[in-house]
C-alpha cells in the first residue's frame, strides 16, 4: 500500500474518529469547544505560516480577486465546524455522519448545476435514492424532528468544496487564509459571552487543557494528509476512502455512545447507503470502462 493511500485513509479515519476526541472535553460547552478550535487551529496556522514563509503569499490573495470567496468560504467552513461540534456535544453524532454521507452525491449534484459537469445517466439513480431518503425522512419525522442538521453540514461542506474548487488555492494556504479572516470577529464575539482561554484551562486542569491545546494540530494534520492524497491518488480510489470518514461518526454515535435511531431514520441511511453503493459501483465501472477504452487505442 502507497504512501497516498495511507494518508488518505489515516485522514478520513481521523474525521471519523473526531467525537471521540472532542466528547473527551465534556466539562466545556459545544461552543467554548469550537472556539478553543478555531484559536489552536490559529496558533498552530500562523506558527506553520511562519516557518514556511507564507505569509507574503497570504498578503497576495488578502489582494486579489479570489478574496471575496475565500471570505465566504472562511465563514462556511467555520459555520460547519461550529455546526459539528455542537453535534457531538448534543449528542447527535449519527444526524452529523448523514451530512457527510450526502457530501459526495450533493458535490456530484452542485458539479452539474454550477461547473455544467456531466452527469451519467448510471449517476442518476443514486441522486434519486438519496432525495427519496431525505424525504422518508422529512415526511415521517416532521418538522421539529427532521434531520436538519445533517442537511445544513452537508450543504455548508459542499458549498464549501464548491467554491475551493473554482478557487485554486492550496488546502493548507487556504485553511489558514480562512482562519486569520474569521477569527478576530469570533475570538471578541467570545470574550463577551464571558469565554475564555483561562476559564477552560481552570475547567479542564492542566492535562486535559495541554490535549485541548492540541486541537490545531488535530484539525491541520488530517487537512495535511488529505492535501497529499488528493494529489497523488486516482479520483476514484480517493472518493472510495471517504465514506471512511462519516461511517466512523456513524460507528462511534451509534455504537460506542449508544445514540437512539428512530424507525424512520433507518429506512433513511438504508436509501442513503443505497445511493451511495450504487455512486461507488457506477464509478468504478465506468472507470474500467476509460481504463479500456485507453488500453485499446
Amino acid at each position: 500500500m502507497n504512501k497516498a493511500l495511507w494518508s488518505g485513509i489515516i485522514a478520513f479515519s481521523a474525521w471519523g474518529l473526531f467525537p471521540l476526541y472532542w466528547k473527551y472535553f465534556n466539562e466545556l460547552s459545544g461552543y467554548d469547544l469550537f472556539n478553543h478550535r478555531l484559536f489552536w487551529s490559529f496558533f498552530t496556522l500562523g506558527l506553520w505560516a511562519v516557518y514556511k514563509n507564507k505569509f507574503p503569499e497570504l498578503y497576495s490573495l488578502w489582494k486579489s480577486p479570489k478574496k471575496k470567496w475565500l471570505v465566504l468560504s472562511a465563514f462556511l467552513i467555520t459555520s460547519n465546524w461550529f455546526l459539528y461540534v455542537i453535534a457531538i456535544t448534543q449528542n447527535k453524532i449519527v444526524e452529523a455522519s448523514m451530512g457527510y454521507f450526502l457530501n459526495p452525491l450533493l458535490n456530484v449534484l452542485f458539479g452539474w448545476l454550477f461547473l455544467k459537469e456531466t452527469l451519467r445517466p448510471g449517476q442518476w439513480p443514486s441522486l434519486i435514492l438519496a432525495m427519496i431518503g431525505v424525504g422518508v425522512m422529512f415526511t415521517f419525522s416532521g418538522l421539529e424532528q427532521f434531520p436538519w442538521m445533517a442537511i445544513i453540514l452537508s450543504l455548508t461542506f459542499a458549498v464549501y468544496g464548491l467554491i475551493r474548487k473554482m478557487v485554486h488555492v492550496g488546502s493548507l494556504e487556504g485553511l489558514t487564509f480562512e482562519t486569520f479572516i474569521v477569527f478576530l470577529p469570533f475570538m471578541i464575539l467570545w470574550n463577551f459571552k464571558s469565554g475564555s482561554l483561562i476559564k477552560g484551562y481552570e475547567t479542564l486542569g492542566f492535562y486535559k487543557y495541554l490535549a485541548l491545546a492540541c486541537s490545531g494540530l488535530v484539525s491541520s494534520i488530517p487537512l495535511a494528509l488529505f492535501s497529499y492524497a488528493s494529489k497523488n491518488l486516482k479520483l476514484q480510489t480517493l472518493g472510495l476512502t471517504q465514506y471512511l470518514s462519516p461511517t466512523f461518526k456513524f460507528l462511534c454515535g451509534w455504537a460506542i455512545f449508544h445514540e437512539v435511531i428512530a424507525f424512520e431514520r433507518w429506512i433513511g441511511f438504508i436509501f442513503i447507503w443505497s445511493a451511495l453503493l450504487w455512486y461507488s459501483l457506477e464509478s468504478v465501472h465506468h472507470h474500467r470502462k476509460i481504463s479500456m477504452q485507453k488500453s485499446l487505442i
